[in-house]
């Protein structure tokens, strides 16, 4: 269970790293709760920006209909879990 949480929290301080330099703010302000949609910056280019880096970053295809579902760090953390352990 450990390796399991371990593996997460490796998974969510990239994701926000990368969430960080795509939106030019401090990785700090960017907490796992914060909702994609009301709290965070992005207008749609840096969205696609995002999201392909994080395609990249994990060898990974985020399928259009999931990143619907996905409305907050937290959720997006859960869907890369999800498609890596594939």
């Amino acid at each position: 269970m450990a390796d399991s949480d371990n593996l997460r929290e490796n998974v969510k301080k990239e994701v926000i790293r990368i969430m960080s330099e795509t939106l030019e703010m401090p990785a700090e302000e960017i907490t796992s709760d914060l909702n994609f949609n009301t709290d965070l910056p992005f207008d749609s280019l840096q969205l696609y920006e995002f999201v392909i880096d994080v395609e990249e970053t994990y060898n990974i295809r985020l399928p259009d209909e999931l990143l619907d579902e996905v409305k907050t760090v937290d959720q997006m953390v859960d869907v890369v879990m999800k498609l890596t352990a594939k």
